[in-house]
């Protein structure tokens, strides 16, 4: 009898000794089923500010044109309060989306490699660069929508040419050209500026500064191609 009991017993706390790992295997998978989700909903976050934003900067553009033409003040005002309503979700957006979410596809480049990076805040501009540079199959194309990013970015790769907007988010665009001059690391780095301000005075600042190149937007696709690959072509007998 006794000897029955303790059999019994035996195999019940084998029994919940066998459960307790099956619980714990349960938690495991649940912290991955919602680690998985949480990237989900970042990468969709960071994806849909991306193309909001790229919308409203048409949007803010064509209005403070409208804005500019009017000939008369209810026109104006009506444009008046286009750009403010637009403005308002762009604020919205910096918001609800944080800037960490809304740069976290440009940090997983960090991993991959490339040898043109494009510091451009306007995924409107640098899709029009990607596609023009899918004639060109061997240049790998990297996007830095932040001119952090972008300085960091060029110090961890091989970069054979930058791409440089002026104005960005955080730090404008001479300030990374001076910081990439000053790292040993990357003042060898051949830098073309594309920008909309075409006042003389700006490009020569920025050319004695150090740039390779001052194109501004909207730029000749052939005049572009034209100096990618001169730009190239030296990178390429210097490493020979």
């Amino acid at each position: 009898m006794d000897a029955r009991l303790r059999s019994d017993q035996e195999e019940q706390a084998e029994s919940q000794a066998g459960e307790v790992p099956s619980a714990a295997e349960e938690l495991r998978h649940c912290r991955e089923a919602l680690n998985c989700e949480t990237l989900r909903r970042t990468e969709l976050l960071a994806q849909l500010s991306q193309r909001l934003r790229a919308r409203l900067n048409h949007i803010i553009g064509s209005a403070e044109l409208l804005e500019m033409q009017c000939g008369n003040s209810a026109a104006a005002d009506n444009a008046r309060q286009i750009l403010e309503a637009a403005r308002d979700l762009l604020d919205i957006i910096d918001h609800e989306v944080p800037a960490d979410q809304q740069t976290h596809a440009a940090k997983v480049a960090e991993n991959s490699s490339c040898d043109v990076l494009y510091i451009e805040d306007d995924p409107v501009n640098f899709a029009l660069v990607k596609r023009i540079l899918e004639g060109r199959p061997s240049i790998k194309l990297t996007h830095a929508p932040r001119g952090e990013i972008g300085v960091s970015l060029a110090q961890t790769h091989s970069l054979k040419l930058i791409l440089l907007d002026l104005n960005l988010p955080d730090i404008h665009g001479s300030e990374v050209l001076r910081r990439l001059q000053q790292n040993s690391k990357t003042a060898q780095i051949p830098v073309v500026v594309i920008s909309a301000d075409a006042t003389a005075s700006q490009i020569e600042r920025l050319l004695s500064a150090g740039a390779r190149n001052y194109l501004t937007k909207p730029f000749r696709i052939q005049s572009f191609l034209a100096v990618v690959d001169e730009v190239l072509e030296e990178s390429g007998r210097a490493l020979r």
